[in-house]
C-alpha cells in the first residue's frame, strides 16, 4: 500500500511503520521524514490486518496495539464460542461458523 504522509495518515500508520517496517517516520515543522530523509509518501513493505477483539469491556485488539503484520498471524477464527447481547447469552450463535 502506498500512502501520502500527512497528519491523518501518520496518526493511523505511525505505529506500524515504526515497529514493524524497520523504518522510522516522524514529523518536524510540518515536514515528514522517513529514516531521517524528507519524504511525502510511504510504501509499506508488508501486508497488515486490523484485528478486532470480542468487543467486551477491557478487550485488547488493534485499537490498542495497532495493525498486525500478516506474517504474525498464526490462526483464524472458526466459530463463535460466546455471544452476549444486552446481558443475555445468545444460544442461537453458539458454535456457529464464522465466514
Amino acid at each position: 500500500m502506498h500512502i501520502v504522509l500527512n497528519d491523518e495518515n501518520l496518526a493511523i500508520y505511525e505505529k506500524a511503520i515504526n515497529s514493524s517496517e524497520n523504518s522510522s517516520v516522524k514529523e518536524i515543522d510540518g515536514a515528514y521524514y522517513i529514516n531521517d530523509k524528507k519524504a511525502t509518501h510511504y510504501t509499506f513493505k508488508h501486508d497488515y490486518y486490523f484485528m478486532m477483539g470480542d468487543n467486551r469491556g477491557g478487550t485488547m485488539d488493534s485499537r490498542i496495539w495497532g495493525f498486525v503484520p500478516k506474517e504474525n498471524i498464526i490462526g483464524k477464527v472458526q466459530c463463535v464460542l460466546y455471544s452476549n447481547y444486552q446481558d443475555e447469552f445468545q444460544w442461537n450463535r453458539l458454535l456457529k461458523s464464522v465466514n
